[in-house]
């Protein structure tokens, strides 16, 4: 099958995607991928998930994903993802364990053995999309999760250093888009939902100048939810 461009395909036949599919393909789900060498059934080239339909997906299934997409933006994919899901739907991603894969340098002391747990925690790094930007541990991967959203329900490693998480969409990040209120509330309202606490000069003067200069209320809403500020907020409240 030749990959389709995403925006002229029809969803309507498919309610789980697998994304970053590689040569992963899953019966069932839509297979999609940045790269066009794996042949997916939608070819995002740029990796722009707005080009996928919001809310429409039951499933989102991410497998050695998360890792390849640069540490700043991790929060971005998985909002990203959450958009994606239906209200309840499934979120399963697998991503490298730092943690576990330390321990297997503790544990292999041969420099073959080390050099290929160097490889597991970096990449292969022989074509572009084969770097490994970061990696997680249970607590930094809970803490991403649930500020975009997600309740976690099961969590597994495979392999001695995949960490596999199952997760359900618990509410939707962008529910304050839906407020009809002016641009001053609206950055207002997200600093007290997300940061939990008021507005302050500096916030209100950056983020008014975007609304007013034109800037979507969605993009700078996901500007503030992916402040690593947040990232602490959500940390604070799970007591991690």
């Amino acid at each position: 099958m030749e990959p389709i461009a995403a925006a002229p395909f029809d969803y309507a036949g498919y309610d789980r995607i697998n994304f970053g599919c590689g040569y992963n393909k899953m019966p069932g789900y839509l297979n999609v991928d940045i790269d066009p060498a794996c042949s997916p059934d939608v070819l995002l080239p740029s990796g722009d998930l707005s080009l996928l339909p919001k809310r429409h997906f039951a499933e989102v299934f991410a497998k050695d994903v998360l890792e390849h997409i640069p540490r700043g933006k991790s929060l971005d994919a998985l909002l990203e993802f959450s958009s994606l899901l239906q209200d309840g739907g499934k979120l399963t991603v697998s991503t490298t364990s730092i943690l576990d894969i330390a321990a297997k340098f503790d544990e292999q002391r041969s420099f073959a053995e080390q050099y290929g747990w160097t490889i597991c925690l970096f990449g292969n790094q022989v074509h572009p999309g084969d770097y490994h930007f970061t990696g997680f541990t249970d607590t930094t991967l809970t803490v991403h999760l649930a500020a975009a959203g997600f309740n976690v329900t099961a969590r597994q490693i495979s392999e001695g250093w995949v960490m596999r998480f199952d997760c359900v969409k618990q509410h939707a990040w962008e529910s304050l888009l839906d407020d009809p209120c002016s641009d001053l509330d609206f950055v207002s309202r997200a600093y007290e939902q997300f940061f939990q606490r008021p507005l302050d000069d500096v916030g209100r003067l950056y983020f008014g100048d975007k609304l007013y200069s034109g800037e979507s209320r969605r993009a700078v809403l996901k500007e503030i939810v992916c402040a690593p500020e947040f990232l602490f907020v959500t940390a604070r409240n799970l007591g991690l």
